[in-house]
């Protein structure tokens, strides 16, 4: 069954980015017809980072990425089969890393000057999906070299992570698509629609850090980091930076890097620079500065008067109530 699982991952590795660059090229097409697009550079720039980030696993993926599964397989705690349901937990274990891997991509300024570049994009269309950067090869496969120590064949992984690409690109769709099949909000109490991943992107400040889950929006319900999208805040995407031209490739790859080495180098002491690296982005040694909880915390303050009034209008002069005047 290995040996078949191998063949299958070679045979479809062709197609799948046959559907993948075909898919970008179409909604492209779509969105210049309908005058929907605000550059065509940004999805040039989108291209040219996926490029930059395969350069690397083209040279490191089949000797360090399948070469730690490998030995991860081969000092398994158990032994897994084939069967129906160990595909479907296998997946289900899988998409929780992944949820957990891309917390982290949030949480730990490191980490987020490599997943940073996927978020500096100020549009939401396919061509985001492959928007990576050059050191992507040290954040994504954490994911998946792992798992095969639980029992899961490599090659099912590999095949596992091939479908979920697919299912990744569907959720960067262009909100122009609501048009044609609505924001199918009904899938959104299991799935990660486009709608919620929107809210990812968006740096409204409402919507900061919410919505890591890839495929199942399970996790984010559990870990309370679910956000749907809200009727009257529309996303604005990129990130919280004035320093980052999301059209210049080399500010998009380079500039979180350069942003968390001068902070490094301002630091007095060695326990600061480390936290530079550790900590979520917007700490600071100096008063310990402020993140996306805070920021989000401030919105959903300042939405609470307004929610407040809508849900409870003030009575019109014809409405008004003896009791009303107490």
């Amino acid at each position: 069954m290995s040996n078949a699982l191998e063949i299958l991952l070679s045979e479809l590795k062709g197609p799948y980015r046959t559907i993948v660059l075909g898919s970008v090229f179409i909604e492209w097409i779509i969105l210049i017809i309908a005058r929907r697009i605000e550059s065509n550079k940004s999805g040039l720039i989108n291209i040219l980072c996926y490029v930059i980030e395969l350069i690397p696993y083209l040279f490191f993926g089949r000797i360090v990425i399948f070469g730690i599964m490998l030995w991860s397989y081969n000092h398994r705690f158990l032994t897994l089969g084939f069967e129906w349901y160990i595909w479907v937990l296998a997946y289900l274990v899988y998409d929780f890393m992944l949820w957990f891997v891309h917390l982290i991509g949030h949480k730990v300024r490191f980490f987020w000057c490599i997943h940073g570049v996927h978020h500096t994009a100020e549009e939401m269309k396919l061509s985001v999906t492959i928007r990576g950067s050059f050191l992507g090869f040290l954040h994504s496969p954490l994911s998946i070299v792992f798992l095969p120590i639980l029992g899961f064949n490599p090659f099912m992984i590999l095949l596992l992570d091939l479908i979920r690409r697919l299912y990744v690109l569907y959720e960067h769709a262009s909100e122009y698509m609501d048009s044609f099949v609505g924001k199918l909000t009904w899938l959104e109490k299991i799935f990660i629609t486009p709608s919620l991943h929107r809210v990812h992107h968006a740096k409204n400040f409402i919507y900061l850090d919410r919505n890591y889950g890839e495929t199942f929006s399970v996790w984010d319900r559990i870990f309370k980091t679910f956000q749907p999208e809200l009727h009257d805040v529309r996303p604005v995407y990129g990130i919280i930076s004035d320093k980052i031209n999301s059209r210049n490739f080399f500010q998009v790859q380079l500039q979180l890097w350069k942003d968390l080495w001068s902070d490094i180098v301002r630091a007095p002491r060695l326990t600061d620079k480390i936290k530079y690296i550790i900590m979520p982005p917007g700490w600071n040694h100096i008063d310990g500065g402020k993140m996306a909880s805070a920021y989000r915390l401030e919105a959903e303050k300042a939405r609470q008067p307004a929610v407040s009034a809508e849900r409870h209008p003030a009575p019109s002069d014809q409405e008004i109530q003896p009791q009303d005047l107490i």
